[in-house]
């Protein structure tokens, strides 16, 4: 059966394929990663892009071009001189042993479709041209504004991190109907965004964070659970007992899809800092800091901003405190703990055990909209996403949402 790519290269009269990489061993996969789609072997050439950008000096430009970069240094200037010579519909891929994320990210900024790290395998060159074939319906939907992607972090355990992820994002669903919003639990093992809506835990995030080749519009899609219509959940329940091997390239291929899918982006930040979740933050547009007022997460709090600020270089966090009430006599005065993180309280969401322990399908703040926590999110979503404002108070005066029903 022929390839798409064959198709394609019949209509147009260009190579279906062509790769450039130095080592034996990785001509010798592409030689027969070429062979199982039947495409020319004689298209496999040992060199890289020097070598690419003299061939096609004289030589058709091909659907699908992979070529092997030397150095992060040498990348731009090769990149310009390749660019002059190929055809800017064929759809290049890049190969090497540069393993920073600011090189991938800069790579897909510039519109490289992928990069690969050496040494290839079959298996890695099959999931990135099937990939490469995808279909239209995984790119950016017409008209579509950039993606807001939020981080919520919490500065200790029991804070109730989590419990302002999901209501965060059922809010903002149910404040915008037309935006599409997803939530990610980052935390594969202890995630408990499942557990609280009562739904299936997905391996969906194990497959991500393992293998990132693998995250494209269908895998999104069909790894996500759907609690409201245009609300998105990825939660995992790994077992401890095993490993899960993070691939370091996963959060910026994950975010990239995200992005490409979603309006607004929930990430709930698992409180260990792994290298993966500290990425996550970077990448993101808000970070939202959840705390108590206690002197234990005062530290953590004021330890947090110093990361987010030496470490990570990012906008300061929107702090809020959750819990308010909860132990009243343990609790600091808020003048008291801002002045010890040095930062302003945005929001004070109280202590409410009948509307947020409870386990089951519907998120709390919209189970129960006349609470006083749900004005407290509204106001949250709506610093977070501004557009939001102007739609909700245009909704309230159709349906008289968030406003209290008068009694009979």
């Amino acid at each position: 059966m022929a390839s798409a790519s064959k198709e394609t290269s019949e209509d147009t009269g260009k190579p279906p394929f062509m790769a450039f990489a130095n080592d034996a061993a990785d001509v010798e996969n592409l030689k027969t990663f070429a062979a199982s789609h039947q495409w020319a072997q004689a298209d496999i050439h040992q060199g890289d892009i020097r070598t690419a950008t003299e061939f096609l000096k004289s030589h058709k430009s091909p659907v699908l071009l992979m070529v092997e970069l030397p150095s992060a240094a040498e990348a731009p200037a090769l990149l310009d001189a390749l660019a002059d010579v190929c055809d800017p519909e064929t759809k290049v891929m890049a190969i090497g042993g540069i393993n920073e994320f600011s090189f991938y990210s800069w790579l897909t900024d510039i519109g490289i479709f992928n990069y690969m790290l050496k040494p290839l395998t079959l298996a890695s060159l099959e999931a990135t041209y099937q990939k490469s074939m995808q279909t239209p319906s995984g790119q950016i939907r017409p008209g579509k504004t950039p993606a807001k992607t939020i981080a919520v972090i919490g500065t200790r355990g029991g804070v109730g991190n989590s419990t302002v992820c999901l209501n965060l994002a059922g809010m903002i669903a149910d404040m915008s109907p037309q935006k599409q919003v997803v939530l990610v639990d980052l935390d594969p093992q202890m995630g408990s965004i499942a557990l609280s809506l009562d739904i299936e835990p997905s391996r969906g995030l194990r497959d991500a964070f393992e293998k990132p080749e693998r995250i494209d519009s269908l895998f999104i899609d069909r790894v996500m659970s759907r609690p409201l219509k245009n609300l998105s959940i990825l939660s995992a329940e790994e077992a401890l007992h095993e490993r899960v091997n993070m691939n370091e390239n996963t959060v910026p291929v994950l975010f990239k899809e995200l992005r490409d899918k979603f309006d607004v982006i929930i990430v709930d930040v698992p409180r260990h800092l792994e290298d993966y979740a500290r990425q996550a933050m970077k990448l993101s547009d808000n970070i939202v800091m959840v705390t108590e007022l206690m002197l234990l997460s005062l530290r953590d709090a004021l330890r947090l901003g110093d990361l987010l600020r030496e470490s990570l270089k990012v906008a300061p966090a929107i702090v809020v405190t959750n819990r308010a009430g909860a132990v009243p006599k343990q609790e600091m005065q808020v003048a008291d703990f801002e002045k010890g993180i040095t930062a302003k309280v945005s929001h004070r969401i109280p202590y409410a055990p009948e509307v947020f322990m409870p386990i089951g399908t519907e998120i709390p703040v919209l189970k129960m909209k006349s609470h006083a926590s749900v004005k407290i999110y509204q106001a949250l979503a709506e610093q977070l996403v501004p557009d939001l404002k102007q739609k909700s108070a245009e909704v309230g005066k159709k349906s008289g949402m968030f406003k209290k029903k008068p009694e009979k």
